[in-house]
């Protein structure tokens, strides 16, 4: 994939954002790079605009858990285009009365050619309810489609599966001065179902360490353990690294993370 550009860019804004004085309220986002987590639901690839409904700016709690800390809906929309490969994702965060969390999001992939042509979508939704101040519970949906058409001399195929899968999740958040957890244990789904448990500690204000733990329920299929860390320069600027491994005898890496962040 051509990324030269995409990267330059990248690097353009961050260096004029870090210098650029604060004259307006901190209600956009902008993502650049890629979160790959060995091909799972939660991979991201390419830039992607997210919008606060409120000033982040003026909240309190670390830079990136400002969000979800002082409970700001926000929505967003990404995606990459390279050729015969189109990827699209879209989410969103809406946070009600009586402590109630609603989420959404829409992955779109499409890989053609002229022999054949693959289309994935996994749509999914959340409902959760903050039962005190550090205990989230919830339940999650997801529907996977995967459409397959195949092109040849003889004869034209075409392949579709749907999955359906509904299961519940558990969020434990207890941040105090900056400092403290972020722990999350839920089933996903796309092509195949799987747990994801996520530890994230935030030492300071700008800097956060974790784990995510991708954990298969097939033979075939390899876990994925990423080590993540994000760092934010300043309130505008942030980076985030990651590097993942199943952990068996023999075994490199099978993902990673490099992901550029502005807000402005």
């Amino acid at each position: 994939m051509k990324l030269n550009v995409l990267g330059f860019s990248a690097i353009l804004l961050m260096s004029v954002l870090a210098q650029a004085p604060v004259v307006a309220a901190t209600q956009h986002q902008l993502d650049i790079g890629f979160t790959d987590l060995a091909g799972l639901d939660e991979s991201f690839l390419g830039a992607r605009y997210r919008y606060f409904a409120q000033d982040l700016e003026s909240l309190t709690g670390p830079y990136e858990f400002k969000a979800h800390l002082n409970r700001v809906n926000n929505y967003a929309v990404g995606g990459f285009s390279n050729g015969d490969f189109n990827y699209l994702n879209i989410d969103a965060a809406a946070y009600g009365p009586e402590g109630l969390v609603m989420q959404a999001s829409l992955q779109r992939i499409s890989d053609d050619n002229k022999d054949w042509r693959d289309t994935d979508y996994l749509v999914s939704a959340a409902l959760g309810k903050q039962m005190n101040e550090q205990l989230q519970l919830g339940f999650n949906a997801y529907y996977s489609r995967a459409e397959s058409y195949n092109i040849n001399w003889q004869q034209n195929t075409e392949n579709v599966s749907v999955e359906w899968t509904y299961a519940p999740y558990v969020r434990w958040t207890d941040i105090d001065n900056n400092q403290g957890w972020d722990l999350e244990l839920k089933q996903l789904a796309g092509r195949y179902r799987y747990v994801q448990g996520r530890a994230f500690y935030y030492v300071n204000q700008a800097w956060s360490v974790g784990l995510i733990a991708n954990i298969r329920n097939t033979d075939n299929l390899s876990d994925n353990y990423e080590l993540q860390t994000q760092y934010w320069f300043n309130q505008h600027v942030a980076l985030k690294l990651g590097l993942g491994s199943a952990l068996d005898s023999g075994s490199g890496l099978n993902s990673m993370s490099l992901l550029l962040t502005a807000r402005f």
